[in-house]
C-alpha cells in the first residue's frame, strides 16, 4: 500500500484522524519472540488486556469500510465503487440483465478517400443553434452553392440555381440497424466533409434485449459526384447529442450500467466505460468523472471530444447519475439529473423534485470537472439553462406532493407546481439571486428563452390551455426583477428571440386543436402581445429544428397538418406554411403541400435564399419562388 495515497483517501473522508493513520502504518522489524519462555506471561497479559478492554470498551482498529470494499480501497475508482455499491444496496434485483459494454469507442480503419477538389465553398449556417459558435447537428446544412441533405440513411446534395437546381449526389450508409429518425449530421467549415450521427440498435431474437450503438461516419463530399467514406467510428452506447466546436466534435451518449448484481471492482471495465482506439481500450479517466454524493440512477452521459475529418479521438469524460438535460457552451458541458427527495414526517411524507446540475470543462487537454449546484425543481431541457458572463442561469418546474394523516388521523394529499429561476456564481458555485415560485400554482415550464441579460419563460396549466410570458431582467447577477403579459390564451411550446426586441411564440390556443404564432416585443414594463395568427383543426411539428428561423428576412417556416374534426373520412392536408412578420403583422407567405406517403414529417427543412424557398422533405426537393413584398392577408 502506498502510505501517501491510502493517506489521502482516509483523510479526505474524515473517517479517520492522522494518529490512527499513523498506527495503521507502522511497518517495523521485530526480533523472534521467546514464545516457550514467555508462554505464561502472554497468557496472562492477553487476560489482563481483553479484562480492561471489557471494561473501558476499547477495541483494535479496524478499516472504516464494509469488508467487501476494504480490498479495493487503493482504486483510483474508489469513490465510484463506493456509490455504486449503495446504490446496488437501494435497488432491487429485478432490472433486466443488460450488463455494461466491453468497450465505448471502436475505430474502422478508413477506406481510401478522393482526390480533394478545390471548390471554394463557402460555408453558411442554416440550424438556429442554441450558443453562438457552438454548431447543432441536423438534417440540412448548406455552402453557398450546394445543399446537404440528410434522409435516414441517405445524403443527397443539391445544387443553389433556383429553378435550374438539381440533384449532384448522393451517398446511402451500410444497411445497420439505424434509428432513422435520430440520424444527424455535419458540414465542415471548408465544405469538404460531412459527418454523420448515426444511431443504432441490435436486438436478440431470442429476448426484449436490445443493444445500442452509435456510429460516427466521416464522408469526403469535396466532389459531390463522388462521395467517399474516409472512415467511421463506433461508439457502444446510445447517442443522447451532439456539437461541433472549432472543429472539434463532441458525442454524448447514455452508458447503462445495470444494477441488477454488483459489477467485479476488481475490473472497472465492467462499470466505467470504456474507451477503444488504435492504441488499445483505457476507461475513462476517474479525474474526468463527476461523481455525485448519492447516486440517484446507475447510468452515465458519456462525453467523447473526437477531430473532425479523421475522427481522432481527443479526450473522454463522464458523468455518472446525470442522464437528464444536456447543455453546451464553448467552453463547458452541463449535465442535469432531475429526482425526487423524498421526507418522512410523523404521519406525513413529503415528496420534492430537485435538479442537481453538474460541469465538466473540455477546452484543454482533458476533460475537468468544475462543480456541482442544486436547485428546487426539474429542468425541462437545454434550453432551461444558459452560461452568461460566469453565471449560470437555470429554469426549473417545481413540483411537490405532501400526503399523510393530520392531527385528527384524517387522510389528506397536497400538490403544488410552480416554477423558479436561478443564477449561479460559477466561481463559487453558489445561488447568488433566485425568484421560487413565480408562476400561478398549477402552472408548469412550457419553453424557455435566454438573450444576454433577459430570459423569457412561459408557463401553462396545459388542462386549461392559457399563459403568461414572464420576461425577467438579469442585468443585476444578484437581483432580479420580473414582468408578465397577463393571462393569453394558449402557451408557447417554443420561444424564439427574433431580433429587434422581438419574440415570437410557436404553441397552441384556446384548445389543442388550434395552432398560434404570437408575436411579443420588450417594452419598458416588460413583454406584451403585438399579434397572433391562428389556424383552427390543425397541429404542428414540435422539434426546434424543423423551424426556417430567418431572422433578416423576418421569415417562420413550419410544418403543419389540418384535418376535419366533423368529418375523420377527410385525409389530412399536410403542408410546410412560411410566415413573415412585419410591422405588427403576422401572415401566410406561402403553403407547399408534403408528400403523404413514405414519407416522416419529421425530416422536412427548409432554407431561404435570394428569393426562393427550397423545401427538402424526403424525396421531395422542391424550389418555391417567394415574393416577401406582399401584405398581411
Amino acid at each position: 500500500m502506498k502510505k501517501d495515497k491510502r493517506e489521502k483517501l482516509l483523510l479526505s473522508m474524515n473517517l479517520i484522524d492522522e494518529a490512527y493513520i499513523e498506527e495503521a502504518n507502522i511497518q517495523k522489524t521485530k526480533k523472534p519472540f521467546p514464545w516457550r519462555t514467555f508462554a505464561a506471561i502472554a497468557a496472562c497479559v492477553a487476560l489482563a488486556v481483553a479484562g480492561v478492554g471489557i471494561g473501558l470498551g476499547l477495541h483494535t482498529p479496524t478499516s472504516p469500510y464494509p469488508s467487501h470494499l476494504a480490498a479495493y480501497a487503493d482504486s483510483e475508482y474508489f469513490p465510484i465503487i463506493q456509490r455504486l455499491d449503495a446504490y446496488y444496496e437501494q435497488v432491487s434485483a429485478k432490472n433486466s440483465d443488460g450488463g455494461s459494454e466491453d468497450r465505448l469507442l471502436e475505430k474502422v480503419p478508413s477506406g481510401t478517400a478522393s482526390t480533394l477538389v478545390p471548390n471554394g465553398d463557402r460555408y453558411e449556417e442554416t440550424t438556429d443553434n442554441q450558443v453562438n459558435c457552438v454548431i447543432e447537428a441536423d438534417l440540412i446544412k448548406r455552402s453557398d452553392k450546394n445543399i446537404y441533405y440528410l434522409n435516414g440513411k441517405t445524403l443527397t446534395i443539391y445544387s443553389i440555381e433556383g429553378e435550374n437546381s438539381n440533384k449532384v449526389g448522393s451517398f446511402t450508409l451500410a444497411d445497420w440497424d439505424i434509428i432513422t429518425s435520430q440520424v444527424e449530421m455535419y458540414l465542415s467549415e471548408d465544405c469538404k466533409t460531412v459527418t454523420l450521427i448515426v444511431p443504432c440498435v441490435t436486438r436478440d431474437a431470442n429476448s426484449y434485449h436490445a443493444k445500442y450503438y452509435t456510429q460516427i461516419v466521416s464522408l469526403d463530399v469535396s466532389d459531390p459526384s463522388n462521395i467517399v467514406e474516409k472512415g467511421s467510428v463506433t461508439l457502444n452506447c446510445s447517442l443522447n447529442t451532439s456539437r461541433k466546436v472549432d472543429g472539434t466534435i463532441l458525442i454524448f451518449g447514455t452508458y447503462y450500467l445495470w444494477m441488477n448484481e454488483r459489477p467485479n471492482y476488481s475490473d472497472p471495465s465492467t462499470f466505467v466505460p470504456q474507451i477503444t482506439t488504435d492504441s488499445g481500450t483505457v476507461s475513462v479517466p476517474m479525474d474526468s468523472i463527476v461523481v455525485p454524493e448519492e447516486l440517484k440512477n446507475s447510468h452515465y452521459t458519456v462525453v467523447c471530444k473526437l477531430s473532425e475529418g479523421d475522427l481522432n479521438l481527443l479526450g473522454s469524460g463522464a458523468f455518472l447519475s446525470y442522464t437528464s438535460a444536456v447543455y453546451v457552451t464553448q467552453e463547458n458541458v452541463y449535465a442535469a439529473n432531475n429526482h425526487w427527495d423524498k421526507e418522512t414526517a410523523t404521519y406525513v411524507t413529503t415528496n420534492t423534485q430537485m435538479t442537481e446540475i453538474a460541469c465538466l470543462s473540455y477546452r484543454g487537454d482533458s476533460l475537468k470537472p468544475m462543480g456541482t449546484i442544486r436547485v428546487a425543481g426539474r429542468v425541462k431541457d437545454q434550453y432551461s439553462m444558459d452560461e452568461h458572463n460566469g453565471i449560470l442561469r437555470v429554469v426549473t418546474t417545481t413540483d411537490m406532493t405532501q400526503a399523510g394523516n393530520d392531527e385528527e388521523g384524517r387522510r389528506f394529499q397536497f400538490s403544488k407546481t410552480s416554477a423558479s429561476l436561478y443564477q449561479i456564481d460559477l466561481s463559487t458555485w453558489k445561488v447568488l439571486s433566485k425568484v421560487e415560485n413565480f408562476a400561478p400554482d398549477g402552472e408548469s415550464v412550457q419553453s424557455v428563452r435566454f438573450d444576454a441579460n433577459a430570459a423569457y419563460v412561459c408557463t401553462a396549466e396545459v388542462v386549461t390551455f392559457t399563459d403568461p410570458v414572464f420576461f425577467f431582467d438579469l442585468s443585476d447577477p444578484k437581483k432580479i426583477t420580473y414582468t408578465d403579459t397577463g393571462t393569453i390564451q394558449g402557451y408557447s411550446t417554443s420561444l424564439i428571440s427574433f431580433g429587434d426586441g422581438y419574440l415570437i411564440g410557436i404553441g397552441v390556443g384556446e384548445t389543442r386543436g388550434i395552432v398560434k404564432l404570437e408575436v411579443y416585443r420588450e417594452s419598458e414594463n416588460g413583454v406584451v402581445s403585438v399579434c397572433s395568427y391562428e389556424v383552427e383543426d390543425a397541429w404542428y411539428l414540435t422539434d426546434y429544428k424543423s423551424y426556417l428561423i430567418d431572422r433578416k428576412n423576418k421569415l417562420i417556416g413550419m410544418v403543419m397538418v389540418e384535418y376535419s374534426v366533423y368529418d375523420p373520412s377527410v385525409p389530412y392536408i399536410e403542408n410546410y406554411v412560411l410566415f413573415q412578420y412585419e410591422e405588427g403583422k403576422l401572415w401566410i407567405v406561402n403553403k407547399i403541400p408534403l408528400p403523404s406517403e413514405n414519407y416522416t414529417l419529421e425530416r422536412t427543412r427548409s432554407v431561404y435564399i435570394d428569393g426562393y424557398l427550397y423545401v427538402l422533405a424526403g424525396e421531395q426537393f422542391e424550389v418555391v419562388p417567394v415574393d416577401l413584398t406582399g401584405t398581411a392577408q
